[in-house]
């Protein structure tokens, strides 16, 4: 890992667990051991920093949306890939969704949070055109905004959470019940 990642790295754990605004460079460079010069020479700002650190997130989320428009044929058929797919993204990136659920209001001007916002936004849209009923968007709606949140909430180290593995299962399941019940009760049946 070069001294880049590691500051990236350091960077999503503190804005993760002390809010960007409670967090300064200097409290980052102290974490990987590095001085202050150091990682501006990195990056320019603060701000240069979590665009850097919360790119790889927006990416993913990203290719993930460019995914769903192959849905659109067979949506029963596509939705645990998609389900499985969306859960294990956030989870990959779990630090980054933390900082996007938990500060996004604070930091609304930020370009990664700008971004953040159209993804959900497209995320929403998608989601509005291609639910067969309300009913099933709200579910939906609440599930992956749920997962969200409850990712968010992990990265809190001061309670005891299930192992990742557990969560993961416990997301999937809940969502497909929320997205599919008629085709996981179907199933429940067989």
């Amino acid at each position: 890992m070069t001294t880049r990642d590691e500051i990236l790295q350091a960077a999503l754990e503190r804005f993760a667990r002390y809010g960007y605004l409670g967090s300064s460079i200097q409290q980052i460079a102290d974490d990987v051991g590095t001085s202050k010069s150091s990682v501006l020479y990195h990056f320019d700002s603060k701000e240069a920093l979590l665009e850097a650190a919360m790119q790889p997130t927006m990416d993913a989320l990203s290719a993930l949306i460019d995914a769903l428009p192959a849905a659109k044929d067979d949506k029963v058929a596509a939705a645990p890939a998609l389900v499985t797919r969306f859960v294990d993204t956030l989870m990959a990136h779990s630090a980054a969704v933390s900082i996007f659920v938990t500060q996004r209001g604070a930091l609304q001007e930020v370009p990664a949070i700008v971004r953040g916002n159209a993804i959900v936004d497209t995320i929403a849209s998608t989601l509005v055109l291609e639910a067969p009923t309300t009913r099933s968007l709200t579910r939906l709606s609440i599930g992956l905004a749920g997962v969200a949140f409850i990712l968010a909430d992990a990265v809190d180290t001061t309670h005891e959470h299930p192992s990742p593995e557990e969560m993961r299962e416990i997301f999937i399941d809940t969502l497909l019940e929320l997205c599919m019940p008629e085709a996981v009760a179907a199933g429940e049946d067989a």
